[in-house]
């Protein structure tokens, strides 16, 4: 179960207890670093925490929703679905990170967001938060290059379908996990939480059974190590496609 969060203030008449995680949640999120106590404050008077178990559909394809959704803890996945149980994972949420594929969407969303393991969740209302985001022309500087880096990760991800060979195609995306998740360690780059086979699989369009002998194959040259949902790359996988200090996008 997903602990409680904890808080290191006292309770006072202007600050009720009910929003106390929640404001507790945004101070937890790089998007919102720099924000005023009183922008953080004027969000947490309207957000809500809500917990969902892994493989839970957050919200389902087609809905149209008024809130943005910010990744307590856990992670979600954007995945679309075909006929006969096919699916593609089209991007995944990380812990830390903003949700905005409903920020500006006047429509109805065009993918499921299910959650990938056990996660705790923040729904803002979408024009409070577009409301802040208006008088915070850093916050406003951050979700343009964030949407030039997704564009980035699509385009690349459509070349890969399209070019690549599934090996390339696994190894491109354990490279963009590195890059955007990794942690420098003796000897190498360690992925804490790396998606399951399956979710890997969904990602670059390929069966369950294809990426484990991949990843085996890597295991074997002594590429990565796999210990549960720890996943390492050597130096000699990365090659010098990973920067010095890795950095976790707000998504």
């Amino acid at each position: 179960a997903t602990p409680p969060l904890r808080v290191s203030y006292p309770t006072s008449p202007s600050r009720p207890t009910s929003v106390q995680p929640v404001l507790a949640a945004l101070r937890c999120c790089p998007f919102f670093n720099g924000w005023s106590q009183t922008q953080l404050a004027a969000l947490s008077l309207v957000g809500s925490l809500r917990s969902f178990g892994s493989g839970q559909i957050v919200m389902a394809e087609g809905a149209n929703t008024d809130e943005v959704i910010v990744v307590v803890r856990g992670r979600l996945r954007a995945v679309r679905r075909a006929d006969k149980g096919r699916e593609v994972t089209l991007e995944i949420f990380r812990e830390g990170t903003v949700c905005i594929d409903t920020l500006f969407s006047s429509g109805r969303l065009s993918h499921d967001l299910v959650a990938s393991e056990t996660s705790l969740l923040l729904f803002l209302p979408r024009e409070s938060l577009l409301s802040q985001i208006r008088t915070n022309p850093d916050a406003a500087l951050s979700l343009a290059k964030d949407f030039e880096r997704r564009l980035g990760g699509a385009r690349s991800m459509a070349a890969g379908l399209a070019l690549a060979d599934v090996e390339t195609r696994l190894k491109d995306v354990l490279l963009r996990l590195a890059q955007e998740e990794g942690e420098l360690v003796p000897g190498g780059t360690l992925i804490r939480k790396s998606p399951t086979q399956q979710e890997l699989g969904t990602m670059i369009g390929a069966c369950r059974e294809t990426v484990s002998r991949i990843v085996a194959d890597f295991a074997r040259k002594g590429l990565v190590r796999l210990a549960g949902r720890k996943l390492t790359l050597a130096p000699e996988f990365l090659g010098s496609d990973l920067p010095q200090e890795p950095s976790l996008a707000v998504s």
